[in-house]
């Protein structure tokens, strides 16, 4: 029974919500920090460290490090497509 009340309270929730505009406004967000590696990596980081129970202020700590390193693991995503793509060609001449 208890699982009834739940979904129906966050069908409630969701209706509303999507009739203020909200829904809306927060895929906006979410458009806006999918099209940033670094923001993507930040808001992942900080939502599955709180999850596992981490303290906030290390997990944000935590998040905004790898954040940063994201930029560098990206690079190297980029010279690994390089290198991949260098030794097709010269296996396809």
């Amino acid at each position: 029974m208890e699982c009834v009340l739940i979904a129906l309270v966050c069908m409630m929730v969701g209706v509303t919500a999507h009739h203020l505009g909200l829904t809306e406004e927060a895929a906006k967000i979410v458009s806006k920090i999918a099209e940033c590696p670094k923001c993507c990596t930040f808001w992942i980081s900080l939502f599955v460290l709180t999850i596992k129970g981490c303290d906030f202020f290390v997990s944000v700590a935590i998040s905004l490090f790898v954040a940063y390193m994201s930029f560098y693991f990206g690079l190297m995503l980029v010279v690994l497509q390089k290198l991949y793509d260098w030794i097709w060609e010269i296996i396809n001449r």
